[in-house]
């Protein structure tokens, strides 16, 4: 025989693990009640009440208002169907997680009322799921990051000169390669110039190491100041520095009286005297230069160009500038 309607549909509710309800919205009624939900959080039949208000008390503050949105939305037609989830405090005190299915009928012998019926049902362990998931999500990114600024960190220091923080030799290669395939599309021609200090030996030697790191740390300082910002300052090794000046120039001539002029600029500003410490030191240094051009040049090349015009500048007497001629 053929299960009856009614029957069929309540076993496929408790099969569902779903509770039925029917709330009357004018006056706040509770036709039926949600008992398996009310005895699931420890309260008995008498306990749950007859109206919303009963109901309302016991939803947690916080969704309370989304709770009472979502049926005025469906009472007024903004929505096809009331759905809501929010947190029920049980006779324990415990806030439990739950879901709100219902809708709007008609009954014609009561035509002034709106019956809401409906079903709930507990999401309390895929709630508490999301939260962990959520939770983890977070520390993941938050993780992600650490990551992130651990890689730049490395990254600067791979880069960076722990002393000056100047671009290494390693940063400095990577952006003169940068500005000679730059230089093939631009047709603009640079400049890297080569700087040694002249007696950079005798102030550790009279002055201490101290006062030696002192004296590099303020190079460095004038070297940034009296170049453009575009340009790169960059120490490879002890008292050397390089400089790599970029598009100054399509014309070789005016690139290399450009050069000369932010060289002399250079001497002018490193030969000044310095304050290390208590010590007043003076300080002069040598300066190689050799263009840069979209040409077959590389790193190694511009340096042994650079570094023998650095040379010639010592053995001028120090404190001075020489040019590379390519045709030397």
């Amino acid at each position: 025989m053929e299960m009856p309607r009614e029957a069929f549909l309540e076993a496929v509710i408790e099969a569902a693990d779903l509770d039925v309800w029917e709330n009357e919205l004018v006056s706040g009624q509770v036709t039926r009640k949600a008992t398996k939900i009310y005895a699931e959080l420890g309260y008995t039949e008498h306990e749950a009440g007859d109206c919303m208000e009963n109901v309302f008390a016991i939803i947690h503050p916080d969704d309370l208002e989304r709770m009472q949105n979502a049926l005025n939305d469906h009472a007024s037609g903004k929505t096809a169907k009331y759905q809501c989830e929010f947190r029920i405090k049980a006779k324990s005190g415990a806030w439990v997680w739950y879901a709100n299915s219902g809708k709007i009928v008609k009954r014609p012998d009561f035509p002034d009322e709106k019956h809401l019926i409906g079903i709930t049902y507990n999401i309390h362990a895929r709630r508490h799921q999301e939260e962990e998931l959520k939770r983890l999500n977070l520390e993941l990114a938050a993780q992600k990051e650490q990551l992130e600024q651990l890689n730049i960190s490395l990254h600067n220091i791979a880069m960076t000169d722990a002393l000056t923080q100047l671009p290494n030799r390693r940063l400095l290669i990577d952006r003169v390669n940068q500005a000679l395939s730059g230089a093939k599309r631009s047709q603009y021609i640079g400049a890297l110039l080569f700087i040694d200090s002249d007696n950079f030996k005798s102030v550790n030697d009279l002055h201490g190491h101290e006062a030696g790191d002192l004296l590099l740390k303020q190079i460095a300082t004038r070297l940034r100041a009296a170049v453009r910002e575009a340009d790169t300052v960059a120490r490879i090794s002890g008292d050397e520095f390089v400089v790599m000046l970029e598009n100054l120039s399509i014309d070789p001539v005016e690139a290399a009286h450009k050069t000369r002029a932010i060289s002399e600029k250079i001497l002018e500003s490193l030969s000044q005297p310095y304050a290390l410490g208590a010590i007043q030191y003076t300080n002069t240094v040598s300066i190689g230069a050799t263009l840069m051009s979209q040409g077959h040049q590389n790193f190694d090349i511009l340096c042994h160009s650079a570094d023998a015009a650095m040379y010639q500048a010592k053995r001028a007497g120090r404190n001075t500038f020489r040019m590379f001629l390519h045709d030397e």
